[in-house]
């Protein structure tokens, strides 16, 4: 299990990679024909995933997580795949980023871009587990269903009090949600 709230690794493999445990691909950009299409409904991402996301982004804009050579090139696609428990045929990726204009940019979930690679590399993503991942998954695991569908309705309010926005104020709230 890895965890993209600390520190993490994207490394290959002598062998072939086990697509069940958290892996990566990286695609390298050749020629593009881009589709756009926009279908859904808009909800605020939780406190959580907004915290997890900002870590990755942060993470991968500030430091070489690759265990290669590798400088980003625009229009580079990483696809991160953090949940094992799909079949491998229907698996999506938890996180699509493309290099653009000198960072990684997070693909949002109803984007849709068609990409022509003609390079692909993909390896395993290792690193611990955070404090943060320890307290949302004994949150998830051990909250009542009344505690949990108040965390789903709070989420979708836009204004998260200060103290969720960061990792210690919501690793505070998942702690006290349960020993309540």
């Amino acid at each position: 299990m890895c965890d993209i709230n600390g520190p993490f690794k994207l490394c290959t493999c002598e062998t072939s990679v086990d697509r069940t445990k958290p892996h990566w691909i990286l695609h390298r950009f050749i020629k593009s024909r881009l589709e756009y299409q926009l279908v859904g409904q808009f909800n605020y991402p939780d406190p959580y995933q907004k915290i997890s996301i900002r870590s990755l982004k942060r993470r991968l804009n500030s430091v070489n997580v690759f265990d290669f050579e590798y400088a980003p090139q625009e229009g580079d696609y990483l696809e991160l795949f953090m949940v094992s428990d799909f079949d491998e045929k229907s698996m999506s990726p938890d996180y699509e980023l493309e290099f653009t204009k000198g960072k990684w940019r997070l693909l949002e979930y109803f984007e849709s871009i068609e990409y022509k690679h003609g390079n692909t590399q993909s390896g395993e993503i290792i690193g611990p587990i955070t404090d943060l991942t320890i307290a949302y998954d004994n949150f998830k695991e051990n909250a009542s269903e009344k505690q949990l569908d108040s965390f789903d309705i709070f989420t979708m309010n836009p204004f998260i009090p200060s103290n969720m926005k960061t990792k210690n104020g919501l690793i505070d709230f998942f702690n006290d949600s349960i020993r309540k």
